[in-house]
């Protein structure tokens, strides 16, 4: 009887320490995948931003020279490029079928976690709505949209008021405004108005929620852009950033 226990508890003690190496197996294997993602995330945009007509902008206009036609048979839901080589966010930008491809998607099309810069399918291409919607992730490694999140310092936005979209019927700047923590379990952002004073009463009362101060002042015949990305105060909070959206001369 003894020495059946003694088998028993060596048994049991074999089987969590299998079951131990299987976890740790696991993950290591999950780390691995992770850190592969980014690399080949990091990697393909890397090389987009490489592949474009000219990387340096104009210091005058802050404005790139992209082969447009080029990076649009690379991926025919391309539409603009966003950011330049001196902003944290610097991505092409597409437009998928829905909202759920790019999630999980390169601009290459190869399934990635980094996914890419992609504006809201139900908005149009031209950026001629009164609000669109441009998503992106926060990453754990500073990629893709994660640079969002520094707003909730005024002190990040008053050194980043701006950022510019190239795109090939014109290029524009995205003026900040206010930014704030919504939550992303319902439709928080909107994208129709009953009309101009409806309007005005939502920009008002984004700015006065906002995390940062702006003087900027919106009239009824302006656009605005949101970029949305993860927050991490509660289950499914988002960061939405607030900008006016101007055409360059």
């Amino acid at each position: 009887m003894k020495k059946k226990r003694i088998r028993l508890r060596n048994s049991v003690s074999n089987v969590l320490i299998f079951l131990s190496l299987i976890g740790v197996l696991s993950s290591a294997f999950m780390l691995y995948s992770a850190s592969s993602d980014y690399r080949l995330g990091d990697e393909v945009y890397k090389q987009l931003r490489i592949s474009r007509e000219s990387d340096t902008p104009n210091l005058e206009t802050n404005q790139l020279s992209i082969d447009f036609q080029l990076l649009k048979t690379q991926n025919p839901d391309f539409i603009g490029w966003i950011g330049t080589d001196g902003d944290e966010i610097n991505y092409p930008l597409v437009k998928g079928e829905d909202n759920e491809f790019y999630l999980t998607h390169l601009f290459t099309r190869e399934k990635n976690k980094l996914g890419s810069i992609f504006i809201d399918y139900r908005n149009q291409a031209d950026f001629l709505d009164r609000n669109t919607i441009i998503y992106g992730h926060n990453m754990k490694d500073g990629s893709m949209f994660s640079s969002l999140i520094n707003y909730k310092n005024d002190g990040y936005y008053q050194a980043h008021p701006t950022l510019p979209i190239f795109t090939p019927n014109g290029n524009y700047q995205i003026e900040f405004f206010a930014g704030i923590v919504v939550d992303g379990s319902y439709e928080s952002v909107r994208f129709d108005f009953n009309d101009d004073k409806d309007f005005i009463d939502y920009v008002q009362s984004l700015q006065d929620l906002s995390t940062f101060k702006s003087q900027i002042e919106l009239n009824a015949d302006d656009r605005i852009v949101t970029l949305v990305t993860c927050s991490y105060e509660y289950t499914n909070a988002r960061y939405a950033l607030y900008g006016r959206i101007k055409h360059l001369p």
